[in-house]
């Protein structure tokens, strides 16, 4: 087993061992480097058939947590299990369609060499409306306190993280990049590519609304800390790999980040220097 890993994909999943074994094929069908991906599991402690799926060409990790939790902090929690340099917000339900769709990723981001980015394929749905199945880096969470807010119960996760991003892009840096050529298929029961199951029903949707747009502030003050960590993060052109940590400016002790956190705070307490 390859101790680097490229891309973590954090599944939240429940009820749903079939479309799980399904989406793990699809990544084993598809995938150029298998042993340079893992899959970040959150599974309830009394879903006990999700307990037994596996696959044997697939790095996965398994949380067995309580039931009821917010899917922010499903996420969340999958995220600080995860090793991989970028990370990538997945549902139980989406099938991988395009071989070879993680070179396509971690060739778009080589356009950015300070990780500071979002890239995210066509879902056959929201396409390019909406990065509903987004890669970030590991660089971009930690300086956002995590891969999305934790109180989230269902919904509005993936918008949150495409709003930073187009404030980004109003702050004057561009830096999404949409893969349509990509496909990572989202067999949503809304568009009639699946049953309505009891994992499709919402909890209390308002909630949601009234979060997001309580957070227009925050993911303002996202935008502002991504565009000073741009600013402040030495300039180079498009890199020849985006494999591995290694690779970029952003090592594996996350040195980049934490550089730039204290330059920021140092210039707080010495504004003149």
């Amino acid at each position: 087993m390859e101790d680097t890993i490229d891309i973590s994909l954090l599944v939240p999943t429940r009820g749903r061992p079939r479309l799980l074994q399904r989406l793990f094929d699809s990544l084993a069908d598809t995938t150029s480097r298998l042993a340079r991906i893992e899959i970040v599991l959150y599974i309830d402690d009394d879903d006990l058939p999700t307990h037994e799926v596996t696959h044997p060409s697939l790095q996965l990790i398994k949380l067995i947590k309580p039931a009821g939790e917010k899917m922010g902090r499903m996420n969340q929690l999958c995220f600080e299990a995860s090793r991989g340099r970028f990370v990538m917000l997945m549902n139980d339900d989406v099938v991988f369609r395009t071989k070879a769709w993680d070179a396509h990723v971690l060739d778009a981001f080589t356009r950015f060499p300070d990780d500071a980015a979002m890239v995210y394929g066509n879902d056959l749905h929201r396409q390019k409306s909406l990065a509903t199945l987004p890669i970030v880096s590991r660089a971009v969470c930690d300086l956002l306190g995590g891969i999305c807010p934790k109180d989230y119960l269902n919904v509005y996760i993936d918008m949150h993280l495409f709003d930073v991003f187009k404030k980004v892009a109003k702050l004057g840096y561009h830096r999404t990049a949409y893969l349509e050529d990509v496909i990572f298929e989202h067999l949503h029961h809304e568009v009639g590519k699946s049953s309505l199951d009891a994992t499709y029903v919402k909890k209390n949707e308002q909630f949601d609304d009234l979060l997001f747009i309580n957070l227009e502030d925050e993911r303002w003050n996202q935008a502002k800390m991504l565009k000073r960590y741009i600013d402040m993060t030495p300039k180079r052109g498009r890199v020849a790999s985006a494999s591995g940590i290694g690779d970029s400016g952003y090592d594996s002790k996350r040195g980049g980040v934490k550089a730039f956190l204290k330059r920021m705070i140092s210039s707080a307490f010495h504004p003149g220097s």
